[in-house]
């Protein structure tokens, strides 16, 4: 028997794939995937459970219990769920980010997504940063994970602007371990701000300067006027769709690459890592409206 509640269609059989982080209230996850588990014949519903820091261990009790097969996570939760885990890929592990977790012959195999959705994206937009010179504001859990495939892309040289410039050294180090690219970082000030702008092709923003119940943005937007015209910004940032640097962006008519659309090239290869395909293009597109129309967004 199938029934039908608000736009979301279940069944007795329908699995729970949940969402969970801290804070939830605003997540849009949910609007993204549940459309695509409709196109393709997928029994699951997505929706988003706040857990509290040091709750995992209860969480992954209850996933046993309920026989979730798949779980996607967000902050604050997506380095401790390492310890909850059997499996995690190397890459995941030496940056501690996993978005992403299966079930799988009794064993809960992670990885994290986010390097992943955010070079999709990137080719999505038509973008080739083969060559490129990155600057990238901010060096937390998604970052290093984004470096690595950066550098497997061609690009030739990354800068680090952050506040602690004592954990965007240890990324350095290590992406320096493992790749050939140029990187290096500098503090978080507006002075180096605007210098950098004036002299990256790609400007990135990866910090929660601007997300939604965040109590912090930037104070000074001065930086967005000083990168060229033919300069391409990058918010990582879903919620809200339109941040001030993505609104500034727009302002310049510079390209923009949405913080949505990170997250709908992750979904493909989070399909992928669940189910063993990737959604149709055209099933992504539902999805896309689908977020739009949750934010109420026209881009």
């Amino acid at each position: 028997m199938k029934m039908t509640v608000g736009q979301l269609s279940f069944t007795l059989e329908t699995r729970l794939f949940p969402i969970i982080g801290r804070p939830m209230g605003q997540s849009s996850a949910s609007y993204a995937y549940n459309p695509l588990f409709s196109a393709n014949g997928i029994d699951e519903i997505m929706w988003p459970v706040e857990i509290p820091v040091g709750g995992l261990g209860d969480f992954m009790a209850a996933v046993r219990t309920l026989g979730i097969r798949h779980f996607c996570l967000t902050m604050p939760h997506k380095a401790p769920i390492i310890q909850y885990l059997d499996e995690v890929d190397e890459q995941s592990r030496i940056f501690n980010s996993v978005n992403i977790v299966k079930m799988e012959n009794g064993k809960f195999i992670g990885t994290g997504m986010d390097g992943k959705g955010n070079v999709a994206a990137i080719r999505a937009a038509g973008v080739n940063v083969q060559g490129m010179h990155i600057a990238i504001i901010g060096a937390g859990s998604i970052v290093g994970v984004i470096l690595l495939e950066l550098a497997r892309e061609g690009v030739e040289k990354i800068t680090l602007i952050n506040r602690s410039v004592g954990k965007a050294d240890a990324l350095v180090r290590t992406v320096r371990e493992y790749t050939d690219m140029t990187i290096e970082c500098i503090p978080l000030t507006d002075g180096n701000l605007n210098k950098l702008a004036g002299k990256c092709d790609f400007l990135m923003q990866s910090t929660p300067l601007g997300l939604a119940g965040y109590s912090h943005d930037f104070t000074c937007l001065d930086f967005m006027d000083r990168l060229g015209p033919r300069a391409i910004v990058m918010e990582n940032i879903v919620n809200p769709p339109l941040t001030r640097v993505a609104a500034r962006a727009r302002e310049r008519g510079l390209k923009i690459i949405y913080g949505m659309d990170m997250m709908l090239g992750q979904i493909g290869k989070i399909f992928e890592f669940c189910y063993g395909f990737a959604p149709k293009p055209d099933h992504i597109e539902l999805a896309r409206r689908s977020v739009r129309q949750f934010f109420n967004f026209r881009g």
